[in-house]
């Protein structure tokens, strides 16, 4: 589950002059994402420590070159790793750049011992390709928002069990050329009254004064729990084509517009009394 660090280097905190032991062998780290990293735009540093050895993890930071600056993990205490133990730090990540290929990631692990504490940068493995994809995304973001900014900003609840969400379309002042928005992709929680996918057919000029385009949504499911633990039940991906080549993008919405789709849910599902 990773692939074996590479020891860069290795710095003793304090004043010794003798070099700390390096890393056990067997100790591996990933980046990873799970299902509900994706909405608050975070990954996971998996730790595993598959030495003999028990370590304690006291920080880490991601580097990467689509990212801003270093993605360092909130650590509020130190995590004891013992042996065959598999950890996940969670790691916010600052505003991504385009990078098609950002090149390999690097983490740096702060380890405490009776000696001090030590700093090993290392290389990560990255075995499904998540830093690579979130470089092309932000690719696929700045493409479209040379052009406009589309994000969903209302919903507005039906009698019939269904909604209208609001899509507001403000094109870049200034800006120059054209995109075409070709449809909207349902959730695993939303689709749309049309199908899976609402049909957006709209060109969009820099030039364009601000617009609105409305999609009416409806449940996919309605059992509790899908509601009440929705991680991305609410993001929608919004295809475009840009400069004749296909996008797709999460479709931006502020966490009111968030919270009114689930709120809009759980009413349509019976759940609650509907507004």
């Amino acid at each position: 589950m990773g692939a074996t660090l590479t020891l860069v280097g290795v710095a003793l905190a304090g004043c010794s002059a003798d070099a700390p032991p390096a890393l056990p062998e067997g100790l591996t780290v990933s980046v990873i994402q799970q299902r509900g990293d994706i909405a608050p735009g975070r990954v996971q540093l998996r730790v595993d420590n598959g030495s003999t050895e028990t370590l304690v993890v006291s920080g880490a930071t991601l580097t990467w070159a689509a990212l801003s600056e270093p993605a360092a993990w909130a650590a509020h205490r130190t995590e004891v790793i013992g042996p065959g133990r598999v950890i996940d730090l969670p790691v916010a990540l600052p505003a991504l750049r385009c990078a098609s290929d950002g090149g390999t990631a690097s983490v740096t692990l702060e380890i405490d011992s009776t000696g001090g504490t030590r700093s090993a940068d290392v290389t990560a493995d990255d075995p499904l390709g998540i830093l690579p994809r979130l470089g092309a995304a932000q690719c696929d973001r700045d493409a479209l928002g040379a052009i406009a900014r589309i994000e969903a900003t209302a919903v507005s609840a039906r009698a019939d069990g269904t909604a209208d969400l609001t899509l507001s379309i403000t094109p870049t002042a200034g800006g120059d050329g054209r995109i075409e928005l070709v449809a909207l992709r349902g959730t695993p929680l939303l689709h749309f009254a049309a199908g899976e996918e609402a049909t957006l057919d709209t060109t969009v000029a820099a030039d364009d004064g601000p617009s609105t385009i409305s999609v009416t949504v409806t449940p996919r499911r309605c059992d509790p729990h899908a509601i009440a633990e929705d991680k991305v039940g609410t993001l929608f991906d919004l295809v475009a084509r840009v400069d004749g080549r296909e996008v797709v993008v999460s479709l931006e919405r502020p966490q009111s517009v968030a919270d009114a789709l689930l709120e809009f849910t759980a009413a349509a599902c019976g759940l609650t009394p509907s507004p």
